[in-house]
C-alpha cells in the first residue's frame, strides 16, 4: 500500500491508497509512530483512496487514535467512501474516531484543536 504524506500548518495528512487490510496496516502504523517522534500531534487520515477496509485496518485506525491521544494528539478521518463508512458504522468505530466528511472542515477542527492545546 502506498501512503502519501503531506504536512500543512503542522498537521500531518496521510493518504493511503488501496486496501487497508491486515497485510498493509504495519506501514501505516509505522508512519504514525515516526510522525509522533517528529512531534506532529495531529494526523488527518484521508481515506478517499481506500477502496476496502477490514477489521485489521479498522483496528489500526483505533490503535493510531489511542497512540496519538497518549501523546496529546488527535486523529481525524475524512474521505470515507460508502463501504468504508459502513464498516465504521457497523462496528461503532465512528463513535470513537472523529470522522468529518469535508476535508477542509477536518483541517479546521485539527487546527483549532492545536491552537487550544497550546494555551
Amino acid at each position: 500500500m502506498e501512503i502519501k504524506l503531506e504536512i500543512d500548518n503542522g498537521v500531518a495528512i496521510l493518504k493511503p491508497v488501496g486496501n487497508l487490510v491486515a497485510s498493509t496496516v504495519a506501514g501505516l502504523k509505522d508512519q504514525v509512530s515516526r510522525l509522533i517522534e517528529k512531534k506532529y500531534p495531529c494526523v488527518l487520515l484521508d481515506l478517499a483512496k481506500v477502496v476496502f477496509i477490514d477489521s485489521a485496518g479498522l483496528g489500526a485506525c483505533i490503535a493510531i487514535m489511542k497512540q496519538l491521544a497518549a501523546n496529546n494528539g488527535l486523529l481525524v478521518c475524512t474521505g470515507l467512501n460508502e463501504n468504508v463508512k459502513k464498516v465504521f458504522q457497523m462496528t461503532r468505530a465512528d463513535q470513537k474516531i472523529r470522522i468529518i466528511d469535508d476535508r477542509h472542515d477536518a483541517m479546521d477542527v485539527l487546527l483549532r484543536w492545536m491552537a487550544a492545546s497550546r494555551m
